[in-house]
């Protein structure tokens, strides 16, 4: 579009480590080609990652991180806001760190300030609940635009009452359902790749080391399937803090030769494809891309109760309690490797990256 020629968004992100908001400023930003992005980041990136975002056009610029350097993180922002001829910031922190943003972007004479929120947390603990509530209030007084990206989310980052009233815009986390087409060509290379057979039945998983990602549940209800199902292999690609740990679990339960760890990948896409099942027993989770991407890949999929239903757009999802890896091995031996995966029944197009990136495009518009 020409009248996006002269627009100047900056994104800002915490790191470029393959982390669901990154994809989604990913996905999005590489859909407007007229629109000129510069991505903010704080940690040491992963190298795969950071190249995706350089094959998008988008220029990522690191900054001193808030934990060693705050001083340093805040000038630097200011200074980058400032000098930057901005027409819009973007942030995806949470409350405190999107507050600060939007205020400097506010200081630094930026009109349109965006604070998009992606976590689902919700707290029982009356404190809790209180702190989240003040949390609330210096991001609503600085940013001019509130995003979430799911109903979870934007109760949890906006407050219910802000979303009865329509004040928050629900962005989806989409994507292009063309990249993730089921292939058996890919099936085939990546089986191939990591020593797993054609006939075995293999349990997948995408997603950082991270607690609320429950791989520990994962490991437990593998070792009980795989007790009386040889020809199985549990798939887990990503990395993170809690990698090491896990591994070891696997090696204590004697699981060695029938886990593959795949760390993190440039591109996720052929793994869905080597799978039979995707597993995502999170404990708490706002928006599952992985879970959108696995469903249009034709993949079956079992929950936890914490993955938002909105993310069901398939018959294929099946959600479980945590608290026990039974009923979830059982319904693993229900389940039949032979399904139609190369045209799936997508019941909501809404994750459909094609038909709704131009909610974002029309938002970043220069008024």
């Amino acid at each position: 579009m020409s009248q996006n020629k002269n627009i100047r968004v900056c994104q800002v992100l915490h790191g470029i480590v393959g982390g669901g908001s990154e994809q989604v400023v990913l996905n999005y930003c590489s859909r407007m080609h007229d629109i000129h992005f510069d991505l903010l980041f704080q940690y040491e990136p992963n190298p795969q990652i950071l190249e995706r975002f350089n094959e998008a056009g988008i220029n990522c610029i690191q900054i001193p991180d808030k934990v060693h350097h705050p001083l340093k993180h805040l000038w630097t922002m200011f200074r980058i806001f400032r000098k930057g001829n901005y027409n819009v910031v973007h942030s995806h922190l949470d409350w405190f760190m999107n507050s600060y943003v939007c205020f400097l972007a506010m200081l630094a004479g930026i009109k349109k300030r965006i604070a998009h929120h992606h976590q689902a947390y919700h707290p029982t603990n009356p404190l809790l609940i209180l702190l989240c509530a003040l949390m609330r209030i210096p991001c609503k007084l600085f940013a001019t635009h509130w995003l979430a990206c799911g109903e979870a989310a934007a109760i949890n980052g906006w407050g219910r009452s802000a979303v009865k009233k329509g004040k928050v815009t629900i962005l989806p986390n989409a994507i292009d359902p063309d990249r993730f087409k089921f292939s058996e060509s890919a099936r085939h290379e990546i089986r191939e790749r990591y020593g797993i057979n054609d006939d075995d039945f293999v349990i997948g998983h995408v997603g950082r080391f991270y607690p609320e990602k429950n791989h520990e549940f994962i490991v437990e209800l593998f070792s009980e399937y795989s007790q009386n199902h040889s020809c199985s292999k549990l798939l887990l690609v990503g990395n993170g803090p809690l990698q090491a740990e896990i591994q070891n679990l696997v090696k204590q339960k004697g699981l060695e030769n029938k886990v593959v760890f795949a760390g993190q990948q440039k591109n996720v896409v052929g793994f869905y494809s080597a799978m039979d099942v995707l597993l995502l027993p999170s404990t708490r989770e706002a928006f599952p891309m992985t879970l959108v991407e696995a469903q249009y890949n034709g993949l079956p999929c079992i929950v936890s109760n914490a993955v938002p239903k909105e993310t069901s757009i398939t018959d294929n999802v099946l959600a479980l309690p945590i608290d026990n890896v039974k009923p979830w091995c059982g319904k693993l031996k229900s389940l039949s490797v032979v399904i139609e995966r190369k045209n799936p029944q997508i019941k909501n197009e809404r994750f459909d990256i094609r038909k709704c990136y131009g909610m974002l495009e029309s938002l970043y518009q220069v008024v």
